[in-house]
């Protein structure tokens, strides 16, 4: 009789501890590892081997290959700073250095620093006192580095930073994306800013076709059709491309537009590589922690308990038949 007693309570307790588990798993652990790491260090590299371009070297019209790469490091102590302005919120600070060139010589033919906050589940832009952009503050919105882990079928708001302004995002279907020695599934996100005036450039007034008799201020137009690829239960951003155009333009008569930038530029093959391999296996473990993981330890907690309470009826029925032949026997 003792074994059944002793057996019902191992079981008891072994079920309750895994139902317990599987809970704190479902409720506790998946919060801990969906989380974008405060001290991330990574890169990105887009090219286009055929782009045309404003060639700030020469101040002329240009063509050929272009390089942009997006730096991206985190910042844990004034992670501190920007959770403390958002009531303790679990944010990550970042900041995002870009420069696109022909030749790796100075200057670039475009140039963007960005300081920001983020929400470390979502991914989403937070307020904070020390977002800024090319060191003058803004006002972040939607989507910056990332999609929320657990992406779903539907669409974003994401910053696009060269009219400072979000742009949506829409879901449009799944796709493997290969690399340089593997592929990943991913959901494709594409979107598009309508030609929209951001800025003002310094240029010699003969580019645009006039006598060349000094420099003017030229304003600058851009337009892109963004698109992104991107792995949805860690929301990381596989590949991304941008089909844009930018345009100098003056407003005199007989003044041609200039193109100051048209291309197609798309993440390297080895930058899309680098990215399996420092996500892909964090896919399957983020996914069973969400999904069946936690269901399967729970329920084998369950199945103990149901075993445990057998063996302890079948304990009692035993002791009381005991009571009951000792009784008889008795008498």
């Amino acid at each position: 009789m003792r074994k059944f007693s002793r057996g019902a309570v191992a079981f008891l307790t072994l079920g309750a501890f895994l139902l317990t588990l599987g809970v704190a798993m479902k409720v506790y652990a998946y919060d801990r590892l969906a989380v974008v790491p405060l001290d991330q260090n990574t890169q990105q590299v887009l090219g286009d081997d055929n782009a045309n371009f404003f060639d700030a070297d020469n101040v002329a019209p240009g063509s050929g290959a272009i390089t942009t790469i997006a730096t991206v490091i985190g910042d844990p102590d004034l992670a501190e700073e920007a959770a403390d302005e958002n009531d303790g919120a679990n944010v990550g600070v970042f900041t995002k250095g870009q420069s696109t060139d022909n030749n790796d010589q100075a200057p670039p033919i475009d140039f963007l620093e960005q300081t920001f906050a983020i929400d470390r589940f979502t991914g989403e832009a937070v307020p904070w006192s020390g977002n800024s952009q090319n060191g003058e503050p803004v006002d972040y919105e939607g989507q910056i580095i990332k999609f929320p882990f657990n992406t779903q079928k539907k669409s974003y708001e994401y910053w696009d930073a060269t009219v400072k302004a979000p742009m949506t995002m829409e879901y449009e279907g799944t796709e493997k994306v290969e690399g340089t020695d593997g592929s990943i599934d991913t959901y494709r996100f594409t979107g598009s800013v309508p030609e929209t005036e951001f800025g003002i450039r310094e240029v010699p007034r003969g580019i645009f076709g006039l006598e060349d008799t000094n420099s003017v201020e030229a304003t600058r137009t851009y337009q892109n059709d963004r698109t992104i690829w991107v792995e949805p239960e860690t929301g990381v951003m596989v590949k991304v491309q941008e089909a844009q155009k930018q345009w100098l333009k003056l407003d005199e008569p007989g003044a041609e537009d200039v193109v100051a930038m048209d291309t197609v530029s798309a993440s390297t093959p080895e930058t899309v590589q680098a990215t399996i391999d420092d996500y892909g296996s964090k896919v399957g473990v983020l996914k069973a922690v969400r999904t069946w993981l936690p269901l399967a330890i729970g329920g084998l907690g369950v199945l103990f308990i149901v075993v445990g309470i057998a063996f302890a009826v079948r304990f009692r029925n035993q002791r009381n038949s005991d009571v009951d032949d000792e009784a008889y026997a008795t008498v």
